[in-house]
């Protein structure tokens, strides 16, 4: 629950939205940052410490287990918490409420696996961005607040201008964004591509700082830059001052592809989710990145507005923050 995280800053968004919908909702969370204050919300905190596993393990379940066993609710939700929901899912269950977790990624966490014995559903954002199939599995969308995504005047963006906010981990595949990159700027001299993001992990950091080390000489030759990540209402700006958003990973569909679409910037990527929604600025079944680029450059200026259009409007109507609340809401009710 903080506004200032940059990864999970949304958490706190989602229940201010629903709060709306319920006299009252309990949080349970590992961290508050600044937040407004409401009579619907109440907000417990475990204190979480990284690197102190047993003791954060000690004061979720200190703080947790009296509300399951005492508390008055009608249903629980596990916002991106499958580990918590494989601890609490049976007690939870005992107890005849309703249970949900929003589960978005392609890994099959074992935890995911043993909290689906126990829960009513789990919630995801499109079918293929859930490694379980069946009637559990409900596909809501994401939910990206509109308001705070507005669209960018078209003639602000340039399209020489490359960026990738997100996470700096291998599976992003930041390194293949970097010499796709590269491979293009035979074609598009001007390219410049700006990554954003921080690892989130030792094993990743050790992985991005080789990496950054290894692109020194591209670092100085001005066409590549690294920026430590932002809070997440930065995003917009940032956008604002490039042109495309360069995307790498194949997994389940980021919440950065569908705020870059809301702010009609033009997205390159290859991810399955992302292209089953949208399509392609090629049009045609696509396999690499550059191919990607390279297609979405002979675009009329024309062209390129019609497909911005289309695809804002299948973002706002699938994937705002007003339907992802509503569809939540019914279920939690």
């Amino acid at each position: 629950m903080d506004p200032k995280d940059p990864l999970l800053s949304h958490q706190y968004e989602a229940v201010l939205a629903l709060a709306d919908n319920f006299k009252k909702i309990t949080v349970i969370t590992g961290r508050v940052g600044e937040i407004e204050s409401s009579p619907r919300i109440r907000i417990i905190s475990t204190n979480w410490k990284p690197g102190h596993g047993l003791r954060n393990l000690y004061w979720l379940f200190a703080k947790a287990i009296p509300e399951i066993i005492r508390g008055d609710f009608k249903s629980v939700f596990y916002h991106m918490t499958d580990l918590q929901c494989a601890l609490f899912s049976p007690l939870v269950r005992l107890r005849g409420r309703r249970q949900y977790l929003w589960y978005a990624h392609t890994f099959k966490s074992k935890y995911l696996v043993f909290a689906s014995w126990w829960v009513t559903g789990i919630i995801t954002s499109t079918i293929g961005s859930c490694p379980l199939t069946g009637k559990l599995v409900r596909p809501i969308g994401q939910a990206i607040d509109q308001e705070k995504f507005m669209p960018i005047p078209f003639n602000e963006l340039n399209f020489d201008k490359l960026i990738h906010i997100g996470r700096f981990d291998k599976s992003k595949k930041i390194d293949f964004l970097i010499s796709t990159a590269e491979e293009l700027k035979k074609n598009f001299p001007d390219i410049i591509l700006t990554i954003i993001g921080s690892p989130a992990n030792q094993e990743s950091r050790s992985w991005a700082n080789d990496l950054i080390k290894n692109c020194k000489p591209r670092v100085e030759k001005g066409w590549l830059h690294f920026k430590e990540a932002i809070p997440r209402e930065q995003f917009p700006i940032e956008m604002a001052k490039n042109g495309c958003f360069f995307h790498g990973y194949l997994g389940s569909l980021d919440k950065t592809l569908i705020e870059s679409t809301m702010l009609r910037v033009p997205v390159i990527t290859l991810n399955p989710e992302y292209i089953s929604i949208f399509g392609t600025w090629s049009k045609l079944p696509i396999s690499d990145l550059k191919d990607e680029y390279q297609a979405f450059r002979t675009l009329s200026t024309d062209e390129i507005n019609y497909e911005l259009a289309r695809r804002l409007e299948v973002a706002h109507r699938d994937h705002s923050l007003r339907n992802w609340i509503e569809q939540l809401a019914t279920l939690l009710q």
